[in-house]
């Protein structure tokens, strides 16, 4: 996917540079990390002989949307655990799904929270066949193993622009697992990931965990920051919109609340507090920061954003 450097004047008086990684243009149905942390998945519950995969989600799960879009088009039956009960009208997101070929069915929010399928998987398999487990998010091995394709991608085309010269590679993170993917596959690049979830740390730990499994624990090429997430996550505020669509406006591009605008906004916040230490005039050097888009369009609609 195409680099595409950001108009940023605010930035460039800084002297940084940000490319954002177009992974918002794989496809419009399953785009950005979605696509790498399914690909694998996909393979595996082929391999196995799986007759449909599960995996779970919320209202406007963007995971949800692409499992469901990728099955379609693969020719593998899909299934989706919502969470929460059923309202007489659909989500337009769980509404797409649904005419993807994805077969709904609602769990409430306590038997949710534990991913407790017990007494729904043998249903599941009966009706449907072996089933392939994927966790919400696709947060498991082959998932991290997809995003590593991404940073190496990322870390090739930057290569390509740069030579050896070091940048930072920024994504947005929710469960770690994209980010741990990210950190395995660029050893030239300082990677630093923005939570959007609020409260107590729980994502370096996991982070830590997906990095010792791949053999690649022993990175210290990473940090993470949670001040940024506005409120919490699927959160936004009034100044991250109106930030969301300056930055549109500029470029030409579209970005998600939840997680690609945070990420910017971070970038742009670190950036003016002297993060960096850029704008040295005398040596003229730029800093240089990869952006990772992490698609998630179509979540839009929860925002009532055209």
């Amino acid at each position: 996917m195409p680099l595409q450097r950001l108009h940023w004047p605010e930035l460039e008086a800084l002297s940084i540079n940000v490319y954002l990684r177009r992974d918002d243009a794989i496809s419009p149905l399953y785009s950005g990390n979605k696509f790498y942390k399914l690909y694998y998945n996909f393979r595996h519950a082929t391999t196995q002989g799986a007759d449909a995969i599960v995996s779970f989600g919320g209202n406007y799960s963007n995971h949800l949307y692409s499992l469901a879009a990728m099955g379609q088009e693969l020719g593998i039956q899909t299934i989706g655990i919502v969470r929460g009960y059923e309202s007489a009208k659909l989500s337009p997101t769980l509404e797409d799904a649904k005419n993807f070929g994805m077969k709904l069915y609602f769990l409430g929010k306590k038997a949710y929270k534990f991913k407790d399928i017990s007494e729904l998987l043998p249903i599941l398999n009966k009706k449907y066949g072996g089933v392939y487990i994927v966790p919400e998010g696709g947060e498991n091995l082959a998932g991290v193993r997809g995003c590593m394709a991404m940073g190496t991608a990322i870390d090739k085309q930057m290569f390509n622009l740069l030579g050896d010269s070091a940048y930072t590679l920024c994504c947005a993170v929710g469960t770690g697992s994209t980010f741990a993917g990210l950190i395995a596959s660029s050893p030239r690049a300082q990677c630093l990931g923005i939570t959007v979830l609020k409260g107590k740390d729980t994502i370096s730990p996991k982070v830590t965990r997906w990095l010792s499994l791949i053999g690649k624990g022993a990175r210290s090429n990473w940090s993470l920051n949670a001040e940024y997430h506005h409120g919490g996550y699927a959160k936004v505020t009034p100044q991250l919109l109106e930030f969301m669509s300056s930055i549109e406006s500029l470029n030409t591009i579209k970005l998600d609340p939840v997680y690609t605008a945070k990420l910017l906004w971070a970038i742009k916040e670190l950036a003016t507090a002297g993060y960096w230490n850029t704008n040295n005039r005398e040596t003229s050097q730029s800093t240089h920061i990869v952006a990772v888009h992490s698609g998630g369009l179509q979540g839009r609609r929860g925002f009532d954003l055209t």
